[in-house]
């Protein structure tokens, strides 16, 4: 199995999802993006659906297409592929991942369902969840901690979770750099195989020192070669390196999630518009978009980081 494991490490790019002006799916942007991302060496894998990929306002049928045009994509360059679904019930879920197993897949990323945040939840419950697809599901599986804390799997039960055997990845989002730290600990002491990609991107760079495998995060839209060249900095145990190019980007960072952040995907979407990767950053109600006068400043900001390799610009001390 460490083998199937090791396919989950590295840089994964949740990719914003292309509309039309009538909101309807750009199939043609959709594969110009995902090519672009493919083509990438820095670039491990491309994460489908996902939130930044607009999952919630997308029909199922829309999100087969997606599946179907990036996953061939991803197989022809080499690059692993993961769905990511969202579903409420054990049945749905092995419903949806056994439908998924004709297309070119190789993990399905799953958010939790809603009543893994009603009240105070047994774990057993949690576990039985995973369990029960290992049994009944073919498709690995990436455990997902999302950044909201009733959702939250303790490190005990991530590790339970771990020792199924179709349990390849967990993205910990979590935000939280205590339970980060506890879990990472927790899954090296259980000797786990599982691969944990960081979905913090307010401290990346110090995830790889804490024993992360990789990363999976939506500011990678932008500067997509920046960030594939700190996570090989971080795999490779050169910290000091990674820290240096995360404080680098940390412009670009605070250019995509400034307040508000649910705008987040507007502005990755202006910017890849502006590259050409896509023909229109239209988003889905109930997003409201941003302003043209916060897209002139987005953008004049974003060619000042380019000019400048994405790189901050540096505050000359006083005199």
């Amino acid at each position: 199995m460490a083998a199937i494991h090791d396919r989950f490490s590295g840089l994964y790019i949740p990719y914003v999802t292309p509309f039309h002006d009538d909101g309807s799916l750009d199939l043609a942007s959709l594969e110009r993006l995902t090519k672009y991302f493919a083509a990438l060496p820095g670039v491990a894998g491309l994460v489908s659906c996902a939130r930044i990929g607009e999952s919630p306002v997308l029909s199922l049928a829309e999100k087969r297409q997606v599946y179907e045009i990036c996953g061939k994509i991803a197989r022809d360059a080499g690059k692993t592929h993961i769905a990511t679904i969202a579903p409420q019930s054990t049945d749905e879920t092995v419903g949806l991942m056994r439908d998924l197993e004709s297309l070119a897949i190789d993990g399905v990323m799953i958010f939790p369902p809603l009543l893994f945040s009603w009240g105070k939840v047994d774990n057993n419950l949690k576990v039985r969840y995973f369990e029960d697809l290992a049994s009944e599901t073919k498709l690995p599986v990436v455990l997902f901690q999302i950044p909201v804390k009733s959702y939250y799997y303790d490190p005990e039960t991530i590790c339970r979770i771990a020792r199924l055997e179709n349990v390849v990845a967990f993205k910990e989002a979590s935000f939280d750099i205590k339970l980060f730290t506890d879990t990472l600990k927790a899954l090296e002491h259980d000797r786990a195989e599982m691969r944990v990609l960081t979905g913090n991107d307010r401290f990346v760079a110090e995830s790889y020192q804490l024993g992360a495998h990789g990363a999976l995060i939506g500011v990678a839209n932008v500067a997509t070669e920046r960030w594939g060249a700190m996570d090989f900095a971080g795999r490779a145990g050169q910290h000091e390196e990674a820290a240096r190019i995360q404080k680098e980007l940390e412009a670009v960072k605070e250019l995509v999630f400034s307040e508000p952040i649910v705008e987040a995907v507007a502005r990755i979407k202006v910017v890849l518009q502006h590259e050409g990767l896509i023909k229109t950053a239209k988003v889905r109600r109930p997003q409201l978009g941003i302003s043209e006068a916060e897209k002139k400043q987005l953008l004049a900001s974003y060619e000042a980081l380019k000019k400048n390799q994405f790189k901050a610009a540096k505050t000359e001390r006083a005199a």
